[in-house]
C-alpha cells in the first residue's frame, strides 16, 4: 500500500505477547513425579522441589525427594547428600544463589509418623539442618518458608499449636504466636481459640508477614500476621464471620502485599489499609507471586483437573490457560515464583497421565518475555 505522498504506508502490528510454555526437564523416575514449589533469585538461578519414584500403590515407603536447579538455560537435578528417607520436598525459598532452603517430610502410614527435614544450600553443596521437633512428637504440618538477609522462617501447625521457627544463622529460635491464638478462650460455637498459618513472606528481619486464619470471641475469618522484630500480632483485613482462610501471600514490600484465599477473594494493601477483591478466581488458589512491577499472578486449579494462571490487569482478573503436555489428560499447578528484576517466571506442578491407575509427571512452566521487535536487536 502506498500513501498519497508516494512513500510506503507503515503497517502497525501488535508486538508478540509474553507466553507461558512448557520447560524441558531431565528424565524423572516413575511411576509418579510431582513438583510442589519453586523459587527464582535471578535469571540464571532457580530451584524447584518435589519428588520422583513415587507409587500410589505404595504410599508409605516410596518417593525420592527431588530438587531441580535452573542455570539460565536448562533444568537439571541438583546433587543432594545421601537421603535415607522416602518422601518429598514441599517448599523452597532463597535470598541469593548461596542461601537456598528446602523443607519436606517423610512418607508414613499416619501423620504422627511423619518427620520434617530441612536442607540448606550454601552455593557449593546441600546439607541437612536439624529441625526442632517440639514437645508434641514428630507430627507437624509445615506450610510456609521464607528467607531474607540470612534469616530463615518456617511456619505451620503442630496439632493445634502454631509453629513459628526462625533460623538466625546459627540455630533455630521458636516464636510465640499472637496472644489471640493461644489465650485459651472460646470462639464461635464454644470452640477453643485457634489460628492456622499457611504462608509467610519476609522483607527484612524485622518486617515479616504471614497469612492464614483464626477464630476467637468476636472474630472468625482470614488473617494476616506481622512480625516487627519484637513480637507477632494479628492483622484483620476487613473480613469477619466467614469460614475462609488465606492460602498464599506475596509482594514486593510490606506496603504491596497480595493475599489470596478460598471462596474467590484476594486482598491487596499493607499496614492497616487493605482492599478486598471479591471477584478473584473461585478455584483452588494454592500460590501467588508478583512480577517486578508488583503485578500479581496466581494459580487457579479446578477439579477436572485443569490449571490456569490469572493476573490482575486494569481492575479485573484475566485468566491465561496453562499449557500442558500433549499426552496429558489434565494438570494441576502447586507453586509459582517471580524473578527479582526480571519478567521471567516459573510455575510447577504435575500432569495427569492417561494410565490406570492414574500416574503423574512433573512439569515446569516458564513465562517467557515478549521477544524484541527492534530490528537493531
Amino acid at each position: 500500500m502506498t500513501a498519497a505522498s508516494g512513500s510506503p504506508e507503515a503497517v502497525v502490528t501488535d508486538p508478540p505477547a509474553p507466553t507461558w510454555r512448557l520447560a524441558t526437564l531431565p528424565e524423572l523416575a516413575g511411576p509418579t513425579s510431582v513438583l510442589w514449589d519453586v523459587v527464582s533469585v535471578d535469571a540464571t538461578h532457580a530451584w524447584a522441589v518435589g519428588s520422583e519414584a513415587y507409587s500410589p500403590e505404595q504410599p508409605d515407603d516410596t518417593g525420592t525427594p527431588l530438587i531441580l536447579e535452573w542455570n539460565g538455560t536448562r533444568w537439571a537435578r541438583a546433587a543432594l547428600p545421601a537421603i535415607a528417607w522416602h518422601g518429598r520436598f514441599d517448599l523452597v525459598a532463597a535470598d541469593s544463589p548461596s542461601n537456598v532452603w528446602a523443607v519436606g517430610s517423610t512418607a508414613a502410614a499416619g501423620p504422627e509418623d511423619q518427620v520434617t527435614h530441612v536442607l540448606h544450600y550454601d552455593g557449593t553443596a546441600w546439607r541437612e539442618v536439624p529441625f526442632p521437633r517440639g514437645n508434641g512428637g514428630n507430627y507437624e504440618l509445615i506450610t510456609g518458608l521464607t528467607v531474607v538477609a540470612g534469616h530463615t522462617w518456617v511456619v505451620g501447625n503442630r496439632q493445634s499449636e502454631v509453629i513459628i521457627e526462625q533460623w538466625d544463622g546459627r540455630s533455630w529460635r521458636s516464636h510465640q504466636s499472637p496472644a489471640e491464638c493461644r489465650t485459651g478462650g472460646t470462639s464461635f460455637g464454644g470452640m477453643p481459640n485457634f489460628c492456622t498459618v499457611t504462608a509467610i513472606e519476609a522483607f527484612r528481619p524485622d518486617d515479616v508477614w504471614a497469612a492464614g486464619n483464626g477464630a476467637w470471641q468476636g472474630f472468625k475469618g482470614p488473617l494476616l500476621f506481622h512480625w516487627d522484630g519484637s513480637g507477632w500480632r494479628t492483622v484483620q483485613v476487613g473480613i469477619n464471620n466467614q469460614e475462609s482462610s488465606f492460602e498464599a501471600l506475596a509482594g514486593r514490600s510490606s506496603g504491596e502485599l497480595w493475599a489470596v484465599g478460598s471462596r474467590g477473594f484476594a486482598v491487596r494493601g499493607g499496614g492497616g489499609s487493605f482492599e478486598v477483591l471479591r471477584d478473584a478466581p473461585g478455584g483452588a488458589l494454592p500460590d501467588v507471586a508478583t512480577d517486578p512491577a508488583g503485578v500479581p499472578w496466581l494459580i487457579e486449579n479446578s477439579l477436572a483437573p485443569s490449571a490456569a494462571l490469572a493476573t490482575y490487569s486494569n481492575g479485573a482478573w484475566v485468566d491465561m490457560p496453562a499449557p500442558q503436555p500433549p499426552d496429558a489428560i489434565g494438570m494441576s499447578l502447586h507453586g509459582i515464583a517471580g524473578t527479582p528484576g526480571s519478567p521471567l517466571m516459573f510455575a510447577v506442578g504435575a500432569a495427569d497421565l492417561p494410565t490406570s491407575p492414574r500416574y503423574l509427571r512433573a512439569v515446569v512452566l516458564e513465562y517467557v518475555p515478549a521477544p524484541s521487535t527492534d530490528s537493531r536487536a
